[in-house]
């Protein structure tokens, strides 16, 4: 199976942004995407959810484990 991705820009800005991402580290990206997901669960009151749902991944890591 040959796997193929297509980039399409609606404008530069599109470009100009997909450059900037493809400039950063791995690490960098991570620590984006963790931000967003922060404000993400404070904008919208997710902590309860969040808590319950670490809870789980918790219980499942240890059997994995």
């Amino acid at each position: 199976m040959i796997k193929e991705a297509r980039v399409t820009y609606n404008s530069i800005a599109d470009k100009d942004d997909t450059n900037y991402w493809k400039g950063k580290s791995f690490e960098e990206k991570l620590t984006a995407v963790q931000f967003l997901r922060e404000q993400y669960i404070q904008l919208f009151n997710k902590q309860e959810e969040y808590d319950e749902s670490r809870k789980r991944l918790r219980r499942v890591y240890r059997i994995i484990k």
